[in-house]
């Protein structure tokens, strides 16, 4: 493998299409830094220890832009800011995929100070990432998983995996979530019903009253929407969350003759 080879992409590009390099000492980490939950107390040895959770996830690469002078180095300079940066002044978001797990995918940003060694047309220089989210993602969704998905062969995914049902009647689904967290689906029922009852993670979601059309559940951020319209009045606003490996999800109620449709990224540390 090349230097050039540790990075796929970066925010859709290429580090050839950014006229760059990624070098092998660039980092990445086995496990972001802990943020610990302790308390100490005077006169005690240690501390009380309540958890900790995963902090931001520091990915520095190491970069060289390589150019036949100083004039197409600057301008290869000014697209890179350009791609970090955008139009309203503030750093984007990227997504980065690193050549060794081209499944997966972290959204990244410039933070810090980006400085740069010229010499000709050669810079060299620390790309200062930061993951504030500290996980890695699926480049694609669970229902959109098929013969041509791009699947890393350490992962467990099948493309015969099932994510789409038709519902007439009750019925006990069996749903796999082959990363490594937990992850909060959304659920698209497109149909009607009289009433609805969804069991995921051992919680119980009940919408109680008559639908028809689209209904639209964000379980990781708790709404539920037709169209445009807020209906979470109409639910229990109880929602559970879907475990690692193949869990149940229960389906009761009445009326019931829709589609339905489990949409999630899977989730690695």
């Amino acid at each position: 493998m090349s230097s050039a080879d540790v990075v796929l992409s970066l925010g859709g590009k290429t580090p050839r299409e950014l006229g760059m390099r990624v070098l092998r000492e660039s980092q990445r980490p086995i496990a972001p830094s802990t943020v610990d939950n302790i308390v100490t107390v005077p006169h005690m040895h240690g501390a009380y220890d309540f958890g900790a959770y995963l902090g931001p996830r520091e990915m520095p690469l190491e970069c060289a832009l390589v150019a036949r002078n100083s004039i197409e180095l600057q301008r290869l300079v000014t697209a890179l800011a350009v791609h970090l940066i955008g139009s309203d002044g503030r750093p984007k978001t990227l997504p980065l995929i690193f050549r060794s797990q081209p499944d997966r995918q972290y959204f990244v940003r410039y933070s810090g100070d980006l400085q740069i060694g010229r010499s000709v047309g050669l810079g060299t220089f620390t790309l200062p990432f930061i993951a504030f989210d500290p996980f890695a993602y699926s480049i694609y969704r669970s229902d959109e998983i098929n013969v041509d998905s791009r699947i890393s062969v350490d992962s467990r995914i099948s493309v015969d995996t099932r994510y789409r049902y038709s519902i007439t009647t009750a019925r006990n689904l069996i749903v796999n979530n082959y990363g490594t967290q937990n992850v909060q689906p959304i659920i698209e029922i497109t149909g009607a019903f009289s009433s609805l009852s969804l069991t995921v993670g051992g919680v119980q979601f009940i919408y109680t009253v008559p639908m028809s059309g689209t209904l639209t559940l964000d379980f990781k951020r708790k709404t539920a929407k037709i169209g445009g319209q807020n209906v979470l009045h109409n639910t229990n606003a109880r929602f559970g969350i879907l475990p690692i490996g193949a869990s149940p999800i229960q389906i009761a109620g009445s009326g019931m003759n829709f589609s339905m449709v489990i949409k999630f990224h899977q989730k690695y540390v």
